[in-house]
C-alpha cells in the first residue's frame, strides 16, 4: 500500500522540475565529521540541520563553496574543502563563462580558483576521471558514479585461538536523473568472525548487529577460519517534488542526534523498508518516516517462512531560532498489530499520540526532545531526552515506578582543542531507566516477545544496550600528519543484565508485562555489570578513501557472578576502500 501511495504522489507531481535534495550519507561517513566540525567552527547563513543524520551531499558541497570565499582559512579546512569537492563531483558543472553551477544556482566563483580534481588522463579513458570515483558517466540528464567497497581485517585476541577477521566485498552506485530524481544502492557480501563479547550477543539475540539473515561459514582453504556468512544491501530512490520537499523510498537506516550515540534513532539495527518525506522551509526541517520492521530475527524463523511484520511512523521537526542553536521534537508510534498497517498514522502532521488515543491507546508511543548550542566557534553542547511513559506524581515521590520510562543524553564537543588543528574532543553521558522502549503485547506465535517494542530484527532502534544503564564516553580524533588519522574512545557503562528469563528491564524485547516489580525499580537492577572499553584506531589514507588500519581494543565486563564476566584484548590490521572504520562496542 505504501508503494502505491508513493507512486501516485510521484506521478501527480512529476511535472515539477526544480532540483533540491540529493543522495545522502550515513552518520559514520567522513563527510559527516567534516560537516559537524564546520557547524561549530563557522557561522553559516544557510539554515541546515546537523541533528538530522541524513546529510545531503549537495548541502555539504554548498557549505564548501561558501567557505571557499572566505579568507585566512586554515590548512586543515582547505583540505576538507577539497575532500568535499572530490566526493561530490556529480553536482559540479561549468558553463562557457567558467562559472560553477550547483543545483541550477550559479555561484560567482572563477573556475580557476577551484581544483575540480578532474583527471585529464583517466585510466582506460573511463576509470578514475576524478579521485573519488572508480567509474562515472555524465550526460545532460543523467549522472552515474560507481565505486568498489572492500573491508579486509585480520587479528587475534588474547587467549583466543580463533582467527578474528572481516572479509567484505561490494559495490555502491549513486546518481541523478533530470536533476530531480536521485538514487543510491550498495551491496555487501561478508564473511566474518567476531570477538567474544559480540559472539555472546549473537547467541543471545540470534542476530548479528546491523545485519539480517546469516549462516555459518568454514573456509575450505585456511584451517581454523570459520565464522558467519551474510549478505546485506541498502538502496533508495528519491524525487524532488519541489525545491523544499522530497519523497524517498528505500531500504536502509536513519540517525537523529549530534552525539556518538542516539537515544531517539540510531543506525545500530538492520536495514528496514521506509518511506520518507522531508520538508525544508526557512528555519524548519521536518521529516516523516513510515517503516516496516520485523519483531524477530531470521534465525528465529526457519524453513523460509515470511517474517512477521510490525510498523512504525515517526516525525522529527528541527528548528533553528539562531544560527548557533537548534531544537528538535521527535515522536514515534510503533504499532502493536501484527502484519497490519494502521492507515490513520499516515497523516504527516497530526500528533500521533492523539491518533493513538482515538484507537483506545493500544500502541507504543515515544516522544523525544533534542537541543544543540554552538559556543565561541569552538564548543558544542548537545542533549536528548526520550519519554516512553511517565507520571509526574510518581517521579516526585521517587517510588521507582516501572512506568517512568525515561532516558536522557548530555554531551560536549571541543573542536581544534587547545588550538591544535584537527584535534577534536568529545564527552558524552547517556542514561535510560529500566523498561524504556519495551511494550506489553506479544506475538501470537512468540509469547515471550513483544510486538511494539522499539526494535527491529532483535536489534534496538536506539542505544545498543537497550535500557537499564548509565554510560560515560570520552572520544578524540586527530590528524597529526597529512593523511594519518587517529581515533580513540573510552567507554564506561553500568547496566543490569536480565537472567534466567527474569525481566529486570534491560532487554527491550521482553514484554513489559513480565516485569518483576511495579515499584522499587532502579538503574542497574538485575545482574549488575560494569564494563570498561578502550579502543585505539590508526589509519593511513593511501589514496582517496583507500586506507590501511591498525586497531587495538581492550574490553572488560565485570559482573556480579564470574560466569558473566567477559574480557577481550584484540589487535588487528586491515585494508578499507570506500567504507568507514566502524566498530561495535556491544
Amino acid at each position: 500500500m505504501i508503494m502505491k501511495v508513493t507512486c501516485l504522489i510521484a506521478f501527480l507531481l512529476y511535472g515539477i522540475s526544480l532540483f533540491g535534495q540529493s543522495t545522502h550519507v550515513g552518520s559514520d561517513h567522513p563527510l559527516q565529521k567534516i560537516n559537524k566540525r564546520w557547524d561549530v567552527l563557522y557561522d553559516f547563513d544557510v539554515e541546515t540541520s546537523t541533528t538530522n543524520g541524513s546529510l545531503l551531499r549537495s548541502e555539504i558541497l554548498q557549505k564548501a563553496f561558501l567557505l571557499q570565499q572566505k579568507t585566512n582559512l586554515s590548512e586543515q579546512t582547505q583540505k576538507e574543502i577539497q575532500y568535499v569537492i572530490n566526493e561530490n563531483i556529480e553536482f559540479i558543472e561549468s558553463d562557457q563563462n567558467n562559472y560553477l553551477l550547483i543545483n541550477e544556482d550559479t555561484l560567482s566563483i572563477d573556475k580557476s580558483e577551484i581544483d575540480y580534481g578532474i583527471n585529464k588522463s583517466p585510466l582506460l579513458k573511463y576509470f578514475y576521471k576524478s579521485p573519488a570515483n572508480f567509474f562515472q558517466v555524465e550526460t545532460e540528464n543523467f549522472k552515474l558514479l560507481v565505486n568498489p567497497i572492500l573491508n579486509l581485517r585480520y587479528g587475534n585476541a588474547k587467549n583466543d585461538d580463533n582467527i578474528i577477521f572481516q572479509n567484505t566485498r561490494g559495490a555502491e552506485l549513486r546518481g541523478m536523473i533530470d536533476k530531480k530524481v536521485y538514487f543510491y544502492t550498495a551491496l555487501f557480501e561478508n564473511q566474518a568472525f567476531f570477538n567474544n563479547y559480540l559472539l555472546e550477543r549473537i547467541q543471545k539475540y540470534q542476530t548479528i548487529p546491523g545485519q539480517g539473515l546469516y549462516k555459518s561459514y568454514n573456509s575450505s582453504i585456511i584451517d581454523n577460519l570459520r565464522g558467519y556468512d551474510y549478505l546485506n544491501a541498502q538502496a533508495y530512490v528519491g524525487l524532488n517534488v519541489s525545491k523544499s520537499i522530497a519523497i524517498e523510498l528505500g531500504h536502509g537506516k536513519n540517525f537523529i542526534g549530534d552525539g556518538m550515540r542516539s537515544l531517539i534513532m540510531s543506525e545500530y539495527s538492520h536495514n528496514y523498508f521506509y518511506l520518507k518525506f522531508r520538508t525544508r522551509i526557512w528555519k524548519f526541517d521536518y521529516q516523516n518516516l513510515f517503516t516496516e520492521l520485523s519483531p524477530i530475527s531470521s534465525a528465529q524463523n526457519p524453513n523460509d517462512r515470511l517474517l512477521p511484520k510490525k510498523y512504525m511512523a515517526n516525525h522529527y521537526l528541527s528548528f533553528k531560532p539562531h544560527k548557533n542553536v537548534e531544537l528538535g521534537l521527535f515522536e514515534a508510534i510503533i504499532f502493536s498489530r501484527e502484519d497490519h498497517f494502521e492507515f490513520q498514522y499516515l497523516n504527516p502532521v497530526i500528533l500521533y499520540r492523539t491518533v493513538e488515543q482515538f484507537l483506545d491507546s493500544p500502541d507504543n508511543v515515544l516522544i523525544g526532545l533534542t537541543g544543540k548550542w554552538n559556543i565561541l566557534n569552538k564548543f558544542q553542547l548537545y542533549s536528548q531526552i526520550v519519554l516512553d511513559e511517565f507520571k509526574v506524581s510518581e517521579i516526585s515521590n521517587s517510588t521507582g515506578w516501572w512506568g517512568n520510562k525515561i532516558g536522557f543524553q548530555i554531551g560536549a564537543k571541543y573542536i581544534n582543542a587547545f588550538n591544535i588543528e584537527s584535534l577534536d574532543l568529545e564527552v558524552e553521558y547517556n542514561q535510560v531507566r529500566p523498561y524504556t522502549y519495551s511494550h506489553r503485547d506479544t506475538l501470537s506465535n512468540f509469547g515471550n516477545v513483544s510486538t511494539a517494542n522499539y526494535s527491529h530484527h532483535n536489534q534496538p532502534l536506539a542505544h545498543p544496550l537497550g535500557a537499564n544503564f548509565k554510560e560515560y564516553i570520552i572520544g578524540f580524533s586527530y590528524e597529526p600528519l597529512n593523511n594519518l588519522f587517529i581515533q580513540s574512545r573510552y567507554v564506561h557503562a553500568r547496566y543490569g543484565q536480565d537472567n534466567g528469563g527474569l525481566n529486570y528491564g534491560g532487554d527491550i524485547l521482553l514484554p513489559s508485562s513480565t516485569r518483576l516489580n511495579d515499584y522499587g525499580n532502579e538503574i542497574g537492577q538485575g545482574i549488575l555489570t560494569n564494563m570498561d572499553l578502550f579502543r585505539f584506531d590508526l589509519s593511513y589514507q593511501l589514496f582517496h578513501n583507500y586506507f590501511v588500519d591498525l586497531n587495538y581494543l581492550y574490553r572488560f565486563a565485570n559482573a556480579e557472578g564470574e560466569e558473566f564476566d567477559t574480557k577481550t584484548q584484540y589487535l588487528g590490521v586491515g585494508i578499507r576502500v570506500n567504507v568507514s572504520n566502524y566498530n561495535w562496542d556491544y
